[in-house]
């Protein structure tokens, strides 16, 4: 069933309990946020469905016949492992 909720001065706004409850979103849950047209879409962040998108990316990576090289510097930001850190998935060690 819709809801209709308000935007504060700041931006906030409360989901309903309903709504929290059904998706199992607690204070300190994260959720993941983006645009789609005229749309504000809301997930509750699932590691596990962002590890999945990784591994098949992984399976199809070698059916793309891409070169693979070792990447340092400035386009470090291509590498997995530091990808997944950067979007807090992994902690530096």
């Amino acid at each position: 069933m819709p809801s209709i909720v308000g935007v504060d001065n700041q931006g906030r706004t409360v989901l309903p309990k309903e709504v929290r409850q059904a998706l199992g979103i607690e204070g300190g849950s994260k959720l993941v946020c983006r645009v789609v047209g005229n749309r504000v879409i809301l997930e509750k962040l699932s590691v596990g469905r962002i590890e999945e998108a990784f591994s098949r990316l992984e399976e199809l990576a070698p059916s793309l016949d891409l070169d693979v090289v070792e990447v340092e510097g400035e386009d470090r930001y291509i590498d997995r492992e530091y990808a997944l850190r950067k979007i807090g998935l992994r902690r530096d060690i």
